[in-house]
């Protein structure tokens, strides 16, 4: 392979690395972060269906924050919507607090 189209390939092949860095939650990693999340403040201890109830969660979209992260707006089993950001933080997702 000549020098050049193996640069080439090196830096498409790094564009698609950046490129999954810095995308967006999944559904799967909004319920996880949610459910993380619910452990961590005691709603599991109040809600024992809370598994089920965020496992019912739609991911509507996301868009990049100003403080960071994304804001992403989420779908509840009754078709309420509420939006809430998310970081990455330690490779996982987190449901960050507003303030």
């Amino acid at each position: 392979m000549n020098p050049n189209a193996m640069r080439s390939t090196c830096a498409t092949i790094l564009l698609f690395i950046l490129a999954g860095c810095s995308s967006s939650p999944s559904e799967a990693d909004m319920r996880a972060a949610l459910i993380k999340q619910a452990e961590a403040t005691g709603v599991s201890q109040l809600a024992p269906n809370y598994k089920e109830a965020i496992g019912k969660t739609k991911l509507v979209g996301c868009s990049k924050a100003d403080a960071g992260g994304y804001k992403c707006d989420i779908s509840n089993a009754t078709g309420g919507v509420v939006s809430a950001r998310f970081v990455k933080a330690d490779g996982a997702w987190a449901v960050v607090a507003e303030r």
